[in-house]
C-alpha cells in the first residue's frame, strides 16, 4: 500500500481534528520521515486547496453559474449571461489540475451546469428581449440602461430594470399564486432642479421620469398589460419548469459531488492526481 493509500485510509477511520499526530505517528514507523514529511506537505497542500478553492467555489456555486440576462450595448439586445469558472479563486487553475487528472467526474458535472445555465439564460433573453422591443414600441421614451456607464436622461425610462420587475412579477404570480411582488407600482411627483416631474415607483425602483403625468400612467398601464398577455405568462410558467427540472437538478448534482470532496479531505484524506505545486 503507498504511504497516501494508507494515510488517506486512516483518516477515513478516524476522522479529523486531532489525528495529524496519531497519523505521522504511524506513517513514521511504516515508512520513515522523508517520505512522512512529503506526506505532511501534500497534506497541507489539499488543505490549502479544500479551503482556498473548493469551499469557496461551492458557496459561491450561485454566482458563476447564475440565471441572468443582461443588455449588450455592441449587440443592442438582451442576451443570456454566460456562466464561467471560478478563476477570481487565485488557485482555481492548480486545483483544476487535481480535478482534471483524478476527479473528472466533477468537471464533467460542472460543464454540464455551465451548459443549461447558459441554455436557459438565452431562452430568457429571448422573451425580456419581446418585452423591451414591445415597450419601446408603446411608450416611446428615451432608454436608459443602468447596468451601462452614463447618466440617465432628464426623462427616460430605465428600461433594463423595467423589463426585469415584469419578469419577477410574473414568476411571483406563477410560484405565489398572489400578486404584487414589489406592491402596486404608482405615480410619484417629485421636484428636481425646481422643476417638477413624475416618476413611476415600483417597490423601491425608480422606471420613469417625466415632465408628463399621464405618460407615467400610461407605463404603469403598459405593466399590467404585458403582464396578463397569455403568451408570455405561458413563456414563463415554461422557464420556470426548466429552471425547477434541469438547472436545480444539475446544480444539485455538481454540490453533491464537490461536497464529498471536500468532505474526504477534511477527513484527513490527500487529494489525488499532481499539479505544479504538488511535493
Amino acid at each position: 500500500m503507498e504511504i497516501d493509500q494508507f494515510l488517506n485510509f486512516i483518516g477515513a477511520i478516524l476522522g479529523g481534528g486531532i489525528i495529524g499526530a496519531i497519523i505521522s505517528a504511524l506513517a513514521t514507523i511504516f515508512y520513515g520521515e522523508r517520505r512522512v514529511d512529503t506526506l505532511r506537505r501534500r497534506r497541507e497542500h489539499s488543505i490549502k486547496l479544500n479551503d482556498e478553492v473548493f469551499k469557496r467555489w461551492l458557496e459561491k456555486v450561485g454566482d458563476y453559474s447564475k440565471i441572468d440576462v443582461a443588455y449588450s450595448k455592441d449587440i443592442g439586445k438582451i442576451v443570456g449571461v454566460e456562466p464561467k469558472d471560478p478563476t477570481d479563486l487565485e488557485f482555481f487553475d492548480v486545483a483544476k489540475s487535481h480535478l482534471e487528472s483524478k476527479y473528472p467526474y466533477i468537471l464533467k458535472e460542472w460543464e454540464e451546469l455551465k451548459h443549461v445555465t447558459l441554455e436557459h439564460n438565452k431562452e430568457l433573453a429571448i422573451l425580456l428581449e419581446e418585452i423591451r422591443t414591445l415597450t419601446i414600441k408603446e411608450l416611446k421614451m428615451p432608454c436608459y440602461y443602468s447596468s451601462l456607464p452614463g447618466r440617465a436622461p432628464e426623462e427616460h425610462i430605465t428600461l433594463n430594470r423595467f423589463v426585469e420587475c415584469i419578469y419577477k412579477e410574473m414568476e411571483y404570480r406563477v410560484r405565489a399564486e398572489r400578486e404584487w411582488l414589489f406592491e402596486k407600482p404608482i405615480i410619484q411627483p417629485v421636484i428636481y432642479g425646481g422643476e417638477k416631474f413624475y416618476e413611476l415607483a415600483w417597490g423601491s425602483y425608480r422606471l420613469v421620469k417625466s415632465r408628463d403625468e399621464k405618460e407615467v400612467g400610461r407605463a404603469i398601464l403598459l405593466i399590467s398589460q404585458l403582464i396578463e398577455t397569455p403568451k408570455f405568462k405561458e413563456e414563463v410558467k415554461n422557464l420556470m419548469k426548466e429552471e425547477d427540472e434541469i438547472y436545480k437538478i444539475k446544480r444539485e448534482n455538481f454540490e453533491r459531488k464537490i461536497k464529498d470532496l471536500i468532505k474526504s479531505v477534511e477527513l484527513g484524506g490527500i487529494l489525488k492526481g499532481k499539479c505544479r505545486f504538488c511535493p
